[in-house]
């Protein structure tokens, strides 16, 4: 009663937009996940194996990825992707007042070409069987606590993310071919005045760390400053 095993195929296909080239193909994929969920008394997790094989996989030319944005798409032939996630919810401390709440998850992914061609799309340039595909990250991890209690709620939550290419390719990561490791913590609040309106706070990235996410288009790419919101959430028509 506490494990459920589950797993699944799935067929994906996106044909190329009205206008593109000739010899643009269909993107077209089969992924397969399988995993187990388990659930006992305050803890719940779930783990999450996943392949994706695309027997082509297109890259669209837009601004974000350093093109002119007039949309165009590129083949990148076979593309194989896995990895494996695990999340986990952990009740602490759990009352009728007052609950702890402590969220895990971690993802581990590698993302690889499975044919050698020669590309126009910026972040592939010139591609090996085996090369790497470019912002896809190794590693990725979330953490969170929460205090939960009638009236109010209190987060602290931290976001890592490990360097990651910023153009397809193989072995160690090059400074200026890379993100760098993304840190950042955050927190939030929020009070409860009404069944329709409620206080609320909000810090991310805390401690103002600085660092780089992309290097499209046109150079390096920070990630966000420190940001603070305060403000009053109201519901109206209820």
């Amino acid at each position: 009663p506490s494990l459920t095993v589950f797993s699944g195929v799935h067929k994906g296909f996106a044909p190329p937009s009205p206008g593109a080239a000739a010899e643009t193909k269909a993107e077209d994929s089969i992924n397969v996940e399988a995993g187990a969920r388990l659930q006992r008394d305050r803890i719940s997790g779930e783990v999450v194996a996943f392949f994706n094989d695309y027997s082509n996989l297109l890259g669209r030319d837009t601004l974000s990825t350093g093109g002119t944005g007039a949309g165009d798409l590129f083949n990148g032939g076979e593309v194989r992707v896995h990895g494996v996630e695990a999340s986990t919810l952990w009740r602490v401390f759990a009352t009728d007042r007052v609950s702890v709440p402590v969220r895990l998850t971690y993802t581990l992914t590698q993302a690889e070409f499975r044919n050698s061609f020669q590309s126009q799309f910026g972040p592939w340039g010139t591609v090996q069987r085996g090369y790497e595909l470019p912002y896809v990250p190794r590693h990725q991890g979330f953490a969170a606590v929460d205090v939960e209690a009638r009236a109010w709620r209190v987060r602290i939550d931290a976001t890592a993310i490990s360097r990651m290419r910023t153009a397809a390719g193989t072995g160690a990561l090059m400074e200026t071919r890379s993100t760098d490791v993304t840190f950042a913590i955050g927190g939030s609040a929020e009070y409860v005045l009404t069944p329709n309106a409620r206080l609320f706070a909000s810090v991310q990235n805390a401690t103002n760390h600085a660092y780089v996410v992309a290097r499209h288009p046109s150079g390096v790419r920070p990630g966000a400053p420190r940001r603070v919101m305060v403000g009053l959430n109201v519901e109206l028509g209820r």
